[in-house]
């Protein structure tokens, strides 16, 4: 038995980042599970569709002991075929928590029509559907998700005609929040014209205003009740937590990088400034030893000129004499 809950994501690089850092296993379809994040922004930009929702993500989840790791991805992989069939998708397996589960990261655009992947109030109710059908095709269990749900025969029907109800309006707004407390869901739920109408040690009521219709959480299903509220919450503060870590080491990464560069501009400089130094140093000592060469050779040209005089004056000398002997 699988349990499945689906949100919208501004950003598939953060949701695979923190989705393939824990993954024990992992697989795609329509691209390479090493290359998913660059694939999906390709496909993005080749489309023109870079605003908006970058993606979706799917938690597949399973009871503990059910199904191995390599399994678990293999169905996350199947569940992706049937949900996604021409959209990229990166499954990803986790075993760090009892339930082993599978982060499945969708591109939002269909590779054949372009158009995004349509993440509407019926599309929970799908998924979850073809998640059934892929448990049961393997002899998993699934009435206890039918009974999680808590799906009235009224409501079915309408889902049934292709349909929501009021009811799974309220399950779709919550689980499209990215809530991590009881006040942010509070405030992403008021944009969708519903209410946390009370809040009590053990339950929560909604109220769907455009109907003016209230419902406790229980009844919507555990996911909607308090403690499958809660364990949602601490899963989203587990992420931001994750993805302020992220940033802080992307910071310390950049900041590593300014610096650097900073020595890098700091040691050229010294080097240079070395390397003038040493350049006048050999020119100031070509001066002298120049200057040292022409005194030497004016003190030879000196000692040649007093030379020529003696030897002038010797030969003057003995000159001077003979005539006189004459």
């Amino acid at each position: 038995m699988a349990t499945t809950k689906i949100s919208s994501t501004k950003s598939t690089s953060r949701a695979i980042n923190y989705a393939e850092k824990r993954a024990e296993e992992k697989s795609a379809l329509n691209c390479d599970i090493d290359y998913a994040k660059s694939s999906f922004k390709a496909t993005r930009e080749m489309y023109g569709k870079t605003d908006g929702n970058e993606g979706h993500v799917v938690i597949q989840s399973f009871k503990p002991n059910e199904v191995t790791p390599e399994q678990c991805n293999q169905l996350g992989l199947e569940l992706a075929e049937k949900i996604a069939p021409n959209h990229q998708v990166a499954v990803y397996t986790h075993n760090d928590t009892d339930h082993v589960h599978n982060h499945i990261v969708i591109n939002s655009i269909d590779l054949e029509t372009g158009k995004k992947f349509n993440n509407n109030k019926k599309a929970l109710h799908d998924i979850r559907q073809a998640n059934d059908e892929v448990c049961q095709s393997h002899n998993l269990s699934i009435p206890e998700e039918k009974a999680k749900l808590r799906y009235t025969q009224a409501e079915y029907s309408v889902l049934n005609k292709g349909k929501t109800s009021w009811k799974d309006e309220i399950r779709h707004a919550i689980d499209q929040s990215q809530a991590a407390s009881y006040e942010e869901l509070g405030n992403d739920l008021q944009q969708n014209g519903i209410k946390i109408e009370r809040i009590t040690d053990k339950t929560i009521t909604y109220r769907h205003l455009e109907e003016d219709k209230k419902v406790r959480g229980k009844k919507l299903g555990e996911d909607y009740d308090k403690g499958g509220l809660e364990i949602g919450f601490n899963r989203q503060n587990e992420q931001r937590e994750e993805q302020a870590r992220q940033r802080e080491l992307e910071q310390a990464r950049r900041e590593k990088i300014k610096r650097d560069k900073e020595w890098a501009r700091f040691n050229r400089s010294t080097q240079a400034i070395r390397q003038n130094r040493e350049r006048s140093e050999r020119e100031e000592r070509e001066r002298e030893r120049k200057a040292r060469e022409l005194e030497e050779q004016n003190r030879r040209a000196r000692e040649e000129r007093a030379r020529q005089e003696r030897e002038n004056k010797h030969t003057h000398e003995k000159t001077r004499g003979f005539d006189l002997e004459l």
